[in-house]
């Protein structure tokens, strides 16, 4: 259970540092090697924006953990606190109908990257292998919205409610 909640707790926040730290490291590499060794890899740029992808994917999720997403608070502060959190409920619900939905168009591209076969230019990786990253981040951004935003509407908790005051 501890691992779970660690998990829960630092997941986003480790994959970013993970990745954010591999493109930090290759990056340096590619200068290094350019400037000293007169060399450079062909597939570290690539590499690095798939990494970078991934990144700002992960950064979607957690902001919408940490409930950092942008969003316009002046209707939701103006109306009475019933009304506020009715406006804020359908905001997060319509937030999570469009995460859906770039989970259902993200995952039909990636299929179709799967059927044709294609492969990157300097790595030869299977382009269908990055493209993933988008259905699984987005829905991993999906469940977040549905824990943070959602469900603390209909199962509120007492150390939730004091922290909102």
């Amino acid at each position: 259970m501890k691992i779970l909640s660690l998990a829960d707790r630092y997941f986003e926040e480790a994959l970013a540092v993970i990745l954010f730290s591999a493109i930090l490291l290759i990056g340096m590499e590619q200068v290094v090697s350019r400037y000293l060794l007169r060399f450079v890899h062909s597939w570290a740029e690539e590499l690095m924006r798939i990494l970078f992808v991934a990144l700002s994917l992960v950064s979607f999720s957690l902001c919408a953990k940490k409930r950092q997403h942008v969003k316009v608070e002046i209707l939701t502060m103006s109306l009475p606190p019933k009304l506020g959190k009715a406006v804020s409920l359908f905001a997060s619900l319509a937030f999570l109908g469009f995460t859906l939905l770039v989970v259902k168009y993200s995952y039909n591209i990636t299929r179709l990257q799967f059927e044709s076969g294609q492969t990157t230019a300097a790595m030869d990786m299977p382009t269908w292998t990055y493209f993933s990253l988008g259905p699984v981040l987005f829905l991993l951004m999906a469940f977040r919205i549905v824990q943070k935003d959602i469900l603390p509407v209909f199962f509120p908790r007492e150390e939730q409610t004091e922290t909102l005051k």
